[in-house]
């Protein structure tokens, strides 16, 4: 079943510089830079979401044990080492 979101048109100003970058990465995956842009605006909001659910966990049952904060940390390490590699990204 495909989602269909509604979409509305707005205008942006950009420094030059980070419009050219922006858009070369956009061109390297073969995309436009709009979707490129929304793109990279959900995954910040994903972003945000997980930090502001691990805030509210926290608040219920305090930060993590040195135990599960390492466990964490060796997670984060392997997803980093996992995504950094071109071919493995998810679009």
């Amino acid at each position: 079943m495909v989602q269909v979101m509604a979409t509305r048109k707005v205008t942006i100003t950009l420094p030059e510089e980070a419009l050219e970058r922006v858009s070369a990465l956009a061109r390297a995956e073969g995309l436009p830079l709009s979707t490129y842009l929304t793109r990279m605006a959900e995954h910040r909001i994903r972003i945000e979401d997980g930090l502001a659910a691990m805030r509210e966990w926290e608040a219920e049952y305090g930060p993590p044990s040195a135990d599960a904060q390492r466990w964490l940390e060796e997670q984060l390490a392997r997803l980093d080492t996992e995504f950094s590699t071109p071919d493995q990204v998810a679009s």
